[in-house]
């Protein structure tokens, strides 16, 4: 083994074994669960090659007009994303931004690029806004304009987890504010989970109100569950 490559090597964050230079090893980054066909408007896997999903097939279902995510929010990625968000591991949060990045890279370009805001509360919990430091290496590998400070959360809202698709809408009602004035531009809004789509949804109507012409969501996992719907 060279010695570069001694000095780089580290443990793997899923099997522990030897990963050289990367925080996943081939064998555990071969093995995760992506998505291989997805709803082209909400990204939640499909079984088979229709368009959209049932949900999606109706009228108005989501403000936002598609989306993009990588994995399936299930074992082990769950883990990865956790990692990053509620353990301060920007090290993999750099790493999933660029698998979200290289999947984006086939899509068609943005106008410019907004994160999904956290409230200041939440903020100072946690230290740092994941969906911002996905958004930052997202645009830097794409060479993307930003917007990162454009949107904000107004108001500190229940925690979405355990509410129903109906619930987590009117719990964000009006929660968010748009700074930027748009005149029909492609606007991507970058975020960790998608899980019922109704945080993006909110967005969505916000940057709309102000202008957008096109709202894409890009994660890096949707949740499978329909449950969760």
């Amino acid at each position: 083994m060279k010695i570069s490559s001694m000095i780089l090597a580290q443990d793997c964050a899923l099997c522990g074994g030897r990963s050289d230079s990367e925080l996943v090893c081939p064998e555990c980054r071969d093995a995760l669960p992506r998505i291989a066909r997805a709803c082209a408007r909400c990204a939640i896997p499909l079984a088979t090659k229709a368009m959209f999903c049932g949900e999606c097939a109706r009228p108005a279902r989501h403000r936002f007009d598609d989306a993009l995510a990588v994995f399936e929010y299930r074992f082990p990625v769950d883990r990865l994303v956790q990692r990053f968000k509620y353990a301060g591991d920007l090290a993999m949060g750099r790493w999933l931004a660029e698998r979200l990045a290289a999947a984006a890279a086939n899509r068609e370009r943005p106008d410019l690029v907004v994160a999904t805001p956290l409230a200041n509360r939440s903020l100072r919990e946690r230290g740092f806004n994941q969906a911002l430091v996905l958004a930052r290496h997202v645009c830097a590998a794409l060479a993307l304009p930003c917007e990162l400070a454009a949107v904000s959360k107004e108001r500190e809202t229940p925690k979405q987890e355990g509410l129903g698709r109906r619930q987590r809408v009117e719990n964000l009602r009006d929660a968010f504010r748009c700074e930027l004035r748009l005149s029909g531009e492609h606007v991507a809004l970058v975020d960790d989970v998608v899980t019922t789509g109704a945080t993006a949804s909110a967005l969505a109507r916000v940057l709309r109100e102000r202008g957008a012409g096109r709202v894409s969501v890009w994660a890096v996992a949707r949740t499978p569950d329909p449950a969760l719907r």
